[in-house]
């Protein structure tokens, strides 16, 4: 019974991005605000070797592939009602961009401030690094329009734990087998 209801969260539409792949992006947005309280988020971000985290143990390569290919319109449209959550200012053209552009766009919006800000400063070094609580996590949340209210309903939450469960399960099978 459990299978069926995964294969029906994981019906796909047309354009190839399932709930699934949003829920999975949530886990992430979830792990990037709370890593500095959560140690369990804390050590899959400190051991991921994706850029922008967005692949295991998140997301499949697979998966990755299609949510940074997609467009911002089509991720937020997962599940047919996301579009209420889409501020009318972003439905526009940045809904066209990929993901992965959308990342990098604002990525480097973020960080020509930090330089502007250095040159403000007579140019004084000063050494900065984008933060994934406080740079990384809002970017991604606005381009998935993840309201933040959507991680302290029940449902996210207890999806949460069950994949952090089956994480750990996954993870103590691996080692029995090393």
């Amino acid at each position: 019974m459990a299978h069926s209801e995964n294969v029906e969260q994981k019906a796909a539409t047309p354009l190839g991005i399932t709930e699934d792949i949003r829920q999975h992006l949530g886990f992430l947005c979830h792990d990037l605000r709370t890593f500095t309280s959560n140690r369990a988020a804390a050590e899959r971000l400190n051991t991921s070797v994706h850029l922008h985290f967005i692949g295991p143990p998140y997301l499949t390569e697979q998966d990755a592939q299609t949510a940074l290919s997609s467009t911002l319109q089509t991720l937020r449209n997962a599940d047919g009602d996301r579009g209420a959550h889409v501020p009318n200012s972003d439905a526009g053209a940045a809904g066209s961009l990929t993901l992965s552009a959308f990342l990098e766009e604002k990525i480097a919006q973020v960080i020509a401030a930090r330089e502007a800000k250095r040159s403000a400063d007579n140019g004084k070094a000063r050494d900065f690094v984008l933060c994934t609580s406080h740079d990384l996590a809002p970017i991604l949340l606005e381009a998935c329009a993840f309201p933040k209210e959507y991680f302290e309903t029940r449902a996210f939450k207890d999806a949460y734990k069950r994949w952090e469960a089956g994480l750990r399960k996954a993870k103590k099978k691996g080692k029995a087998r090393a």
